[in-house]
């Protein structure tokens, strides 16, 4: 699917990446299974600006590559919520007075996980470590993938859509560069990315409007997401 505008306000860019340049057809030329070998560049974005999107790191016994319908995170393990490896999506041009910055990302579960440790992406600037959680986060969409069977029995697997906001007003100085990483686990598969910037101080839509826009209901999307957590949950406390 395509990822929407998400209306920020003031001078705005933005860079998307489909699921043509997400795939071996679109990017020819990379490592297949499992995933470990070193990209031979950065995919740029299919529409927009310049940003790029780097493999900064592999998982365990695999990495992140373009696969046929996807960024599949390779690797052997059968084990749940296992790290597949890690991606930035950076930019080395941003707007000039960058205040905002916004993610749409849609990535498919594996064994009812998408991001490692369930840990949202985070941002770092300037060619710093900094590891800035999202001011604002949304799950927008979910899509049904199957069924895969759990250790509390079997277990609907989705393709979460979310929005992730950062309100970067509060840092001092110029922001000459940055990047929003991300560790997905693996057998998870990235479809679309979608990358807003802006000049201001923008509050993203509600999730309930972003959904007008998409056809989707968000709170049971939210719901679905409940029922997961609360079966790891009980998982855990065993």
């Amino acid at each position: 699917m395509s990822l929407i505008d998400p209306g920020l306000s003031g001078n705005t860019q933005y860079d998307e990446w489909t699921n043509n340049s997400l795939t071996i057809a679109g990017s020819p030329g990379y490592p297949g299974f499992p995933g470990s070998g070193a990209w031979p560049n950065p995919i740029g974005s299919d529409l927009g600006g310049d940003a790029t999107l780097n493999k900064t790191a592999n998982g365990t016994g695999g990495g992140p590559y373009p696969a046929s319908g996807s960024i599949y995170y390779g690797g052997f393990s059968g084990d749940i919520n296992n790290n597949g490896g890690t991606l930035a999506v950076a930019d080395a041009t941003p707007i000039s007075n960058l205040q905002t910055v916004s993610l749409q990302i849609q990535i498919g579960e594996a064994w009812t996980y998408d991001f490692y440790n369930e840990v949202l992406p985070t941002l770092s600037y300037n060619g710093g470590a900094q590891s800035v959680a999202p001011t604002t986060s949304s799950l927008l969409e979910q899509f049904y993938n199957g069924t895969v069977e759990m250790p509390t029995g079997p277990e609907d697997v989705f393709i979460n859509t979310y929005l992730l906001t950062w309100d970067l007003s509060g840092i001092v100085g110029t922001i000459a560069d940055f990047a929003v990483s991300f560790t997905g686990v693996q057998h998870a598969q990235l479809y679309t990315l979608r990358l807003d910037q802006s000049d201001q101080v923008s509050a993203t839509p509600e999730p309930g409007s972003l959904a007008l826009l998409l056809g989707i209901v968000p709170a049971a999307a939210w719901c679905m997401r409940r029922r997961r957590d609360a079966a790891a949950t009980e998982l855990a406390a065993c």
